[in-house]
């Protein structure tokens, strides 16, 4: 290469050093926040569990007590 070629090259090479690193953020960025998503995705589906959990405890006592009443 001659003297001229050379500053040419070495900037091409900074230039995709750079962008290579702005890929790399972005890409953790996103991985980041795709792990937030999920992870309140996880939080919701177990918040629903739950109150389903708790609506079928609150039906099977309300029906014993419905029973229990209605045998009086």
């Amino acid at each position: 290469m001659n003297k001229k070629q050379e500053p040419i090259s070495q900037s091409w090479l900074y230039v995709i050093l750079i962008l290579l690193c702005l890929f790399g953020a972005v890409s953790l960025m996103s991985t980041l926040e795709m792990n937030k998503v999920k992870r309140e995705q996880i939080r919701i589906y177990n918040h629903i569990n739950n109150l389903e959990q708790s609506l079928r405890t609150k039906d099977k006592e309300l029906e014993q007590y419905l029973i229990k009443e209605a045998q009086k």
